[in-house]
């Protein structure tokens, strides 16, 4: 019995210990109501972005600048090199790349032909031009291409003289000069034959004695041209064709005075620096004649070859080439020339242009007239086997 009782406290004390070590019961969720859907035709209402709250600006106090801060300009570059065209004599040439090299340091190339020849040049090089400059020519080459040229204005132009200066401020000017004198021989012309003016030259004592640039090839042979055409007006071809047949042609204005000053001919039509080259001095060998019926006193001319590859150098090259400077010098070497400048009086002995008789060159008609009055002269040239 006692056995019995003792059974069943051990089986009670079992359960109660399973029971307590057994796990939990996981209560079972209770269902939530469904949530209603919004009806088809409502919208949703959007969440509202918040407005941005302004924020006042924070009062900054200027930075005060220093009173001797200055705003420093774009520096110009110059180039090493650059490359001049001109049509004055190579000695003439030489002297302005030489002065402009030793000046600034650049170097300078050049080129020396007639005007005519080096405006072709520069026209059949304008895709990608090989010059920067075209130096010391007549006006009417620059006028008769304009568009192979650019504009500048020079440093210095307020000093210069009002009838050298270009408006356009396409041409620069470069020194004066008379194209228009007759160049004598003093041995081979005897003193009481020595022409006045330009009818003089027609006489028939004077055929084959007097030497001419051909004007396609030389700008001062052609100012020379147009300045007797102005002065004879509607009778100016007729005197031109009586002229022709006195003249001797050759293709550069350098001829011309060389040949009367050495004596190879009697006469020819100079320009007036190349014609001083001999009529000045004590030894002078030629004379120089300002005809009375008609020349003018001109400036020769430079300018910016459109495109040019050394634009600065060649701006400072015609801005050096009209300075007091230059100027100066210029004259000095080259006895009748003309300073471009109001403060560098003329060489002693070189007329001034208010004691010369002159007429008014026409530049426009010159310019724009410039191939139909070649291509008449060539056929003046061409009828007479010149």
């Amino acid at each position: 019995m006692k056995n019995i009782v003792r059974l069943i406290f051990v089986i009670a004390l079992v359960a109660v210990v399973l029971t307590a070590c057994a796990p939990a019961p996981t209560p079972v969720p209770t269902a939530a109501p469904p949530t209603a859907a919004p009806k088809p035709t409502e919208a949703p209402k959007p969440t509202e972005v918040p407005k941005p709250t302004a924020v006042p600006p924070t009062a900054v106090p200027p930075t005060a600048v220093p009173p001797t801060a200055t705003v420093k300009p774009t520096e110009v570059v110059l180039e090493k090199e650059m490359v001049l065209y001109s049509a004055a004599d190579q000695a003439m040439v030489d002297f302005a790349a030489q002065a402009f090299q030793t000046k600034t340091g650049i170097k300078v190339s050049t080129v020396q032909a007639g005007s005519g020849v080096l405006l072709a040049r520069i026209n059949a090089e304008k895709v990608r031009p090989l010059g920067d400059v075209l130096w010391s020519v007549g006006p009417d080459t620059i006028g008769a291409m304009p568009d192979l040229f650019e504009p500048y204005k020079l440093k210095e132009a307020d000093k210069l003289l009002p009838e050298a200066l270009d408006k356009t401020n396409l041409m620069a000017p470069c020194s004066g000069i008379s194209s228009n004198t007759i160049m004598y021989n003093k041995k081979l012309v005897p003193a009481a034959d020595v022409p006045k003016k330009w009818a003089d030259l027609l006489d028939p004592k004077w055929k084959g004695k007097i030497v001419n640039a051909d004007p396609s090839k030389s700008s001062s042979s052609y100012q020379s041209l147009v300045t007797r055409l102005l002065a004879f007006k509607d009778k100016g071809w007729e005197f031109e064709e009586k002229l022709i047949q006195n003249l001797v042609i050759v293709p550069s204005s350098s001829t011309v005075y060389l040949q009367v000053g050495t004596g190879e001919n009697a006469l020819g039509l100079a320009f007036e620096q190349g014609a001083y080259i001999y009529a000045a001095g004590a030894n002078a060998t030629a004379g120089v004649v300002y005809p009375t019926d008609g020349t003018g006193v001109l400036f020769d001319v430079a300018a910016l070859i459109k495109g040019a590859q050394h634009p600065n150098a060649a701006k400072a090259f015609l801005d050096f080439s009209v300075s007091a400077e230059f100027q100066k010098a210029l004259i000095e070497k080259y006895y009748g020339r003309r300073a471009v400048r109001s403060d560098v009086p003329l060489p002693p002995g070189v007329p001034l242009a208010k004691d010369i008789k002159t007429i008014e060159y026409d530049l426009k008609w010159a310019a724009d007239n410039r191939d139909a009055n070649l291509k008449k002269y060539q056929d003046l040239m061409v009828k007479y086997n010149k």
